[in-house]
């Protein structure tokens, strides 16, 4: 096995977001983790992406296109346009929502690219007493960014029961206190999924020209500007988060949406994505294998990123299980540049033994913030993976432990502002 082919099998995590041991509830969430950046020339050196270029004649508006009853989900969807004319599918959770309790659904699930809450979600507005005071309040919005891969924020089972990713465990610790806002990535179409979860691969043409990060953030920042716009919003307060690549974009759309009161990153930071393949790359592999191993697979991790430049927007020629135009786009983003451009207050959360990001790129990242005087809220949770699990935990323990301490130090209702 020559060094590129260790290579890529020692960072296959990377590519690869969830098994179906985790999505039917088995031990440890598997790391989901892909990089992000705009339409960036070979020559650029790391940048943030604080506001995409382009302008937008006017504030985007939200279109009702199917209600959360007809999507059996707890979500309404909506379209709306971005700077670069395109349309752009949301889901906001509905006002009156009120969690049943969690189901697991079988575990026949299909894989996704990330993480997937396996509860089964029942007739969207029903899943629980309906709150009727909620419809009659303002209530502000926490928009979810996913992790890396070209499937759908949603997935459908054989029976036609549908389920959906984190952005539901955080639904279902919203208690009437918010709304949550999730955006479909341009070029996925609604329950589609990966061949390989976490991956591009098998997904359009369309989607693998689209996901950079600066259209990403172009297309988060419609949603989002969007739906404040709806009726029964309170705009006095906005989360802004994300988890694993999600959490990347989280810095930069903060940096670029000066609404954004509150960004949290999770499972994520660092320089730069390249840097944090290197670090992966250091780490063992295999029990007493030499420190030349180890280096000998840094160095792969640039030979890999030499080839990449060499054809920087084809979606032909893929590492990892992306295409080279994302990774030449996405390893140029800087999440640590785009945090500290955030005048939001910021929370992290990582765990010491995630595989999928080092947890020197996320001490990196705090590292900065503290310096440079930012209202930084670090959770560094020891003993933990990706996914905030250790072994033999429920997958959502950890994500719920996680979530309810981002909305306590949010507070939603005015008093975190």
């Amino acid at each position: 096995m020559n060094r590129n082919q260790r290579m890529r099998r020692g960072m296959a995590v990377l590519a690869l977001a969830v098994s179906a041991a985790a999505l039917a509830g088995g031990p440890g969430v598997p790391d989901s983790r892909q990089p992000m950046h705009g339409q960036a020339g070979a020559g650029e050196t790391a940048t943030m992406i604080a506001s995409p270029p382009g302008h937008v004649a006017s504030p985007p508006v939200a279109k009702l296109v199917t209600p959360a009853s007809e999507l059996k989900l707890p979500f309404d969807r909506y379209t709306t346009t971005d700077e670069f004319g395109r349309e752009i599918t949301f889901y906001l959770s509905v006002a009156n929502y009120k969690p049943s309790g969690p189901k697991e659904a079988p575990k026949d699930a299909p894989q996704n690219s990330d993480t997937k809450e396996k509860i089964e979600t029942k007739d969207a507005a029903t899943s629980g007493p309906a709150d009727a005071g909620a419809k009659d309040r303002a209530l502000p919005i926490a928009v979810f960014i996913q992790g890396s891969g070209g499937g759908s924020l949603f997935g459908e089972l054989p029976d036609g029961r549908r389920y959906g990713g984190i952005q539901n465990i955080l639904l279902t610790l919203a208690d009437g206190r918010f709304r949550v806002l999730c955006v479909e990535k341009p070029g996925v179409a609604f329950l589609s999924q990966a061949t390989s979860p976490g991956s591009a691969e098998g997904c359009t043409d369309e989607f693998k020209r689209e996901h950079t990060p600066e259209r990403w953030t172009a297309a988060i920042l419609a949603a989002t500007r969007a739906a404040r716009a709806l009726p029964g919003i309170d705009t006095s307060t906005l989360l802004v988060s994300g988890h694993s690549e999600g959490g990347d974009m989280a810095a930069h759309v903060g940096a670029a949406l000066p609404e954004a009161t509150h960004v949290a990153i999770l499972s994520a930071g660092g320089p730069t994505q390249l840097f944090d393949m290197a670090q992966l790359a250091r780490r063992e592999q295999s029990p007493g294998e030499s420190v030349g191993d180890r280096e000998s697979r840094v160095e792969s991790a640039y030979e890999a990123w030499a080839r990449i430049m060499q054809d920087p927007d084809s979606i032909e020629k893929s590492e990892w299980g992306h295409p080279n135009r994302r990774w030449s786009t996405f390893m140029k983003a800087s999440p640590v540049q785009s945090a500290l451009a955030c005048n939001a207050k910021m929370f992290l959360a990582y765990g010491t033994l995630d595989t999928s990001v080092p947890v020197e790129s996320c001490d990196v990242l705090r590292a900065q913030l503290t310096a440079a005087g930012k209202d930084v809220t670090t959770d560094r949770r020891i003993g933990e993976d990706h996914g905030y699990s250790k072994e033999g935990q429920d997958p959502r323990a950890g994500f719920t432990i996680v979530f309810t301490k981002m909305i306590e130090w949010w507070k939603p209702g005015g008093q975190g502002k």
